[in-house]
């Protein structure tokens, strides 16, 4: 009878530490800080900062809960995807709302 109150007690001492084992990551991953928005907006542009195609162009980023805002203007269609695609592939980057336009230049007739 002792033998099988301790074999008992060995298997809740292990149930026990296990849930408390789950119970710390949880809380631990949610305390992971989330990404603030100008952070996201620094790195955002640092990201658009390093494309050689997007270097110059007048992009202008904003961030509000996660969701980025691009405006300004590019050379291209092509410069608009880019920036889109760069854009949310940021961590901490919900949506991006691109708001980017190809910059009308003089015709050279």
């Amino acid at each position: 009878m002792v033998k099988r109150i301790g074999t008992l007690a060995a298997w809740l001492l292990a149930i026990v530490l296990v849930a408390g084992t789950f119970a710390v990551s949880r809380v631990q991953a949610q305390d992971k800080p989330a990404w603030s928005d100008a952070a996201i907006s620094e790195a955002v542009q640092r990201v658009l900062a390093k494309e050689v195609s997007l270097k110059g162009m007048d992009i202008h980023v904003q961030t509000l809960n996660g969701v980025v805002d691009l405006r300004g203007f590019v050379r291209s269609l092509q410069d608009i995807a880019k920036a889109e695609r760069l854009a949310g592939a940021v961590p901490g980057v919900s949506a991006v709302r691109n708001a980017l336009r190809v910059a009308n230049r003089p015709s050279r007739a």
